[in-house]
């Protein structure tokens, strides 16, 4: 059966430095619970809401990013609803109708297929500036099983965008695509860090045909989210072949068992009494922030990704480059400086992650990465032929993975010369070996070869040369 999936996407501005309305820290991790809180985001009685210049610049930046119609002003409006993490019983957002205007209205995601490269559309309904609810906390079990609930109100005013797709996506692969997208162009803006602990929530809308929309929340990982639209349609597809009805409603994704829940029945807007909040007054969006967004707007994965692939980079290798912000900066960078653009992302999108992984760095931090002056002098070393890449591979990279700070003039070895005699020398000495190899054991190729390393000793050798070169020899004798 045919599905119809609209996304609610909702993620924190970390980058904004401070709380929508208040002083407090954005980054609230790691801290003693309610200890990141003042009388603004705790709705204390009198205290006054003022808001956040940079989280309005940035949420500016990703609707330009995303083709929307900017308003000449913007007014928070009060949704009201009722629960422990929201210590005033409203939400100050943004909404459409009942006198409030959000940052963004209409606009277009536009995210790749990675399968056929293919770029793909999803509308934006509107993006909307809000502030991030407490954190609630329960035995394990979640929120279906515990006998209490525990408030942490440090995430409380955190700045969120709210970005609410048109229900365009027709496959749980589709929407988690989309996702990931947005997520990755949202850090090229400079507006959030993706791989922050509870950056971003996903509340999925999907209905199929014969059944009523269903929203399932609490989905907070880009994996999850594929998941939970899958089980979601497999059971509403159940239902409607079985003769049933799928009724409205809202369902708890829980991730621990792979399934969802039911939660409560679904709120109608008319529910949250959206009034304008009259604590803040509408907000001229002046030309020069509009410009100051403008250039922030600029950098998108998919620029990068299109001037990669113009140097003649096969799409998965530049796909691999630009999934990494600091990558796509570094190889840029190096092109700039004169390195081989072929050689270059075949260093950065392939072997320097490979051996990150190996030693279990984090390819996203930039200190775990060399400065493009490297980048430069490991190309020239390839491109004038002074060391093959497989030399600079196996020889060089790991040494920089380990430091990436260090000069490459410090760890280029001396050549090996004269490969031809020191071969025919270990093969003089290892008569048995050569015997075996000649008789069919080819493992005793591995042994020569390894010979041949060790009689070199610590100059700089190619590997797989010598095999070659070894392998020459033999057929010769």
């Amino acid at each position: 059966m045919r599905a119809v999936i609209g996304l609610e996407i909702h993620v924190q501005i970390s980058e904004a430095g401070t709380k929508l309305f208040c002083d407090c820290r954005a980054d609230y991790r790691g801290l003693e619970p309610n200890t990141n809180v003042c009388p603004v985001c705790l709705g204390l009685p009198g205290a006054l809401p003022v808001v956040n210049r940079r989280a309005v610049e940035l949420a500016l930046a990703a609707s330009i990013a995303f083709k929307c119609s900017i308003p000449k002003y913007i007014v928070f409006t009060r949704k009201h609803y009722f629960y422990p993490d929201l210590p005033k019983n409203y939400q100050i957002s943004m909404f459409e109708r009942a006198g409030g205007i959000p940052i963004c209205k209409g606009g277009v995601v536009t995210f790749p297929d990675p399968s056929t490269w293919e770029w793909r559309e999803c509308r934006v309904r509107r993006i909307n500036i809000e502030e991030d609810p407490g954190r609630t906390e329960y035995e394990e079990g979640g929120i279906t099983r515990s006998p209490y609930a525990l408030v942490d109100y440090n995430r409380s005013g955190v700045p969120l965008l709210e970005i609410v797709t048109e229900p365009d996506l027709r496959s749980p692969r589709e929407a988690r695509s989309l996702v990931e997208y947005l997520m990755l162009t949202l850090e090229y803006l400079g507006v959030t860090n993706p791989r922050l602990e509870g950056v971003f929530r996903v509340d999925a809308n999907v209905s199929i045909e014969g059944g009523e929309r269903v929203e399932v929340k609490n989905i907070g990982s880009t994996l999850d989210v594929e998941k939970a639209l899958t089980y979601e349609i497999a059971r509403q597809t159940m239902i409607v072949k079985g003769g049933g009805r799928v009724e409205r409603e809202t369902r708890h994704w829980d991730a621990a068992r792979g399934v969802t829940r039911p939660l409560r029945h679904k709120e109608y807007e008319e529910e949250y009494l959206y009034f304008p909040d009259p604590d803040l007054p509408p907000i001229l969006l002046r030309d020069e922030m509009i410009e100051k967004a403008s250039k922030l707007a600029e950098e998108s994965p998919r620029k990068y990704f299109e001037m990669v692939t113009g140097m003649m980079i096969p799409k998965d290798l530049a796909w691999s480059i630009v999934t990494v912000k600091h990558s796509a900066l570094l190889f840029m960078k190096s092109v700039k400086l004169g390195a081989d653009p072929q050689v270059a992302a075949r260093i950065i999108a392939v072997d320097y992650k490979g051996e990150l992984r190996e030693l279990g760095r984090d390819p996203h931090d930039p200190r775990n990465w060399p400065p493009p002056e490297t980048i430069y002098a490991l190309s020239k070393l390839v491109t004038e032929n002074v060391y093959t890449y497989d030399a600079v591979k196996g020889l060089m990279l790991p040494k920089i993975a380990s430091n990436p700070t260090i000069d490459v003039s410090s760890i280029v070895l001396e050549k090996a010369e004269n490969l031809e005699s020191i071969i025919d020398e270990v093969l003089r000495a290892e008569e048995k070996a050569v015997k075996d190899y000649l008789s069919g054991k080819s493992q005793a190729l591995n042994y020569l070869v390894g010979a041949v390393i060790r009689k070199i000793g610590k100059r700089a050798v190619d590997p797989r040369a010598i095999r070659r070169a070894v392998e020459e020899r033999l057929r010769k004798t």
